[in-house]
């Protein structure tokens, strides 16, 4: 019995120490793509920084963010706490049917403050045009239920509407999307809303139900940013795209280039490791899309990327579409609404970035008057 208990020592000694001369020889990763964070690099050290602490906390961020294959021990992990019975894991449930569902972002009271006196402010200085909010709820929105929660997003939503004129918010995205919940309207394995959904946000917005689509599925095998978070790979999914059979003309330009583009859809993101940037390659700061449509109406849109899978259904009602986001432009935009003769204003956010993101506000306070 010794010598078993002894054998098992140290070959455990001996599993440790091989992991340990692999972590210690192999190169040090600056990326991860399945969390799409830059990892910690090896800290330099010092006489400050040693002696306040800040070095061994930096290096130990170090070791966990380069331990050698990380990713499949934080694999075994997550579905070990699921096993047992865990309902979340960092700020992401386990809901039904393999659903991941990240929590709803709680603004504070400085964050609303701020963002209510922006949008207002926005109002003011071009309450000429025509001016719609779109806010869409996320998972955590839809399906509060089944993580044991309240609805809190809807709560926030309706707590920050109070504040607006009910004009600016033309349609409630909760309930048209609580009127499908039981369709594909999200990804299990991402936070964003699928195509399915976004048709049925630009249906409710233009009338335009009696639209004809073609579906093509592009990918099915969609690990989402959810699923990458906690390294959860039970299930995948698949990506959408509803077509309308009768299209109008355009083309695009992304960021100012000089090079014309005749397709939202960039196929060479198809089966990349994030084939959701299939819709215009991924965010950019700024896409001016012209179109052949009737309607002489000039649209800008400030959004972040849940309006990607949005615009293509809403192209036949603009002669031209000039989409920022705030992420990535730093431009005063009264330039841009000016030289573009801007008639209308949709601003397009999910409500977690919305009530977490400042670079919103960051772009309307940096308005020049």
């Amino acid at each position: 019995m010794e010598e078993k208990t002894s054998f098992i020592g140290w070959l455990t000694l001996l599993y440790l120490l091989v992991i340990f001369f692999i972590n210690v020889f192999s190169p040090s990763l600056s990326f991860s793509n399945e969390e799409n964070r830059t990892l910690a690099s090896k800290p330099k050290i010092n006489f400050n920084n040693a002696m306040d602490g800040n070095y061994f906390t930096s290096y130990n961020k170090y070791l966990e963010d380069q331990f050698w294959n990380r990713n499949m021990w934080k694999s075994l992990k997550t579905n070990f706490e699921k096993e047992i019975g865990l309902k979340k894991i960092d700020n992401i449930y386990f809901g039904e049917n393999n659903r991941l569902i990240e929590e709803a972002v709680v603004p504070n009271a400085y964050f609303l403050e701020r963002r209510v006196g922006n949008i207002n402010k926005f109002i003011d200085n071009y309450n000429e045009l025509n001016i719609d909010f779109i806010l869409i709820p996320n998972k955590i929105g839809i399906y509060y239920n089944e993580v044991g929660a309240n609805n809190i997003q809807k709560d926030i939503y309706h707590d920050f509407v109070a504040h607006f004129a009910d004009d600016l918010f033309p349609i409630n995205c909760f309930d048209i999307l609580n009127n499908h919940k039981n369709e594909n309207i999200f990804y299990n394995t991402d936070h964003h809303y699928t195509s399915l959904a976004a048709r049925y946000i630009s249906e409710s917005l233009y009338d335009k139900k009696d639209v004809e689509y073609d579906k093509y599925i592009v990918n099915n095998n969609f690990i989402g940013t959810s699923a990458n978070k906690i390294a959860y790979y039970n299930k995948a999914d698949s990506i959408e795209l509803y077509i309308p059979k009768e299209e109008v003309s355009y083309y695009l330009t992304y960021n100012d280039e000089e090079k014309e583009y005749t397709s939202i859809y960039d196929d060479s993101k198809q089966y990349s490791y994030n084939p959701y940037e299939i819709f215009f390659g991924g965010n950019k700061s700024i896409i001016d899309i012209r179109t052949n449509s009737e309607n002489e109406n000039k649209l800008l849109l400030i959004k972040d990327s849940y309006a990607n899978s949005f615009i293509p259904y809403i192209l036949s009602n603009y002669r031209e579409i000039i989409i920022i986001d705030p992420r990535y432009y730093y431009d005063d935009i009264n330039n841009l609404i000016a030289d573009k003769q801007i008639t209308d204003i949709m601003f397009f956010y999910n409500m977690n970035t919305f009530f977490e993101d400042t670079s919103l506000d960051d772009m309307i306070e940096n308005i020049k008057a």
